[in-house]
């Protein structure tokens, strides 16, 4: 595996389908980026290859050690493994360790939302006047 450490792979990619967060709320580096998942998370490596890592799976971590798409970095006594593929292969480590898809909401539903926060907001908002007049 040639794993130069160059410019990262940009996560925001996959942001409409899993969920993707930041090591430092407001960055705009890509290297703050990861991918949540059920048992760890995806980050960049560099170039063409990602990373995951996981803590105190063993079962997880043994399933991800028999794939051969992946080279192992780093292997703890508990579960915990940390090993790096090629951005080809993410489909073979997400069926492992299972990115936390990004919630869709139809039009529909988004509108029911709204209108209920603006009637809970309304609700609050009321009864802190009452609150405070008494």
């Amino acid at each position: 595996m040639d794993m130069k450490l160059s410019k990262p792979i940009d996560l925001t990619t996959y942001a409409q389908r899993y969920r993707v967060g930041k090591e430092q709320p407001g960055s705009r580096d890509p290297w703050d980026l990861f991918i949540r998942c059920r048992f760890g998370h995806v980050y960049p490596h560099g170039g063409r290859y990602l990373a995951a890592s996981i803590d105190g799976y063993p079962r997880i971590a043994a399933r991800l050690r028999r794939l051969p798409c992946v080279q192992i970095v780093q292997d703890g006594d508990h579960g915990e493994l940390t090993v790096v593929f090629d951005v080809r292969d993410f489909d073979a480590v997400a069926e492992v360790i299972q990115p936390r898809r990004r919630r869709i909401l139809t039009d529909q539903e988004r509108q029911r939302r709204a209108e209920s926060l603006a009637k809970a907001r309304q609700n609050r908002s009321t009864a802190s006047a009452t609150a405070s007049a008494d």
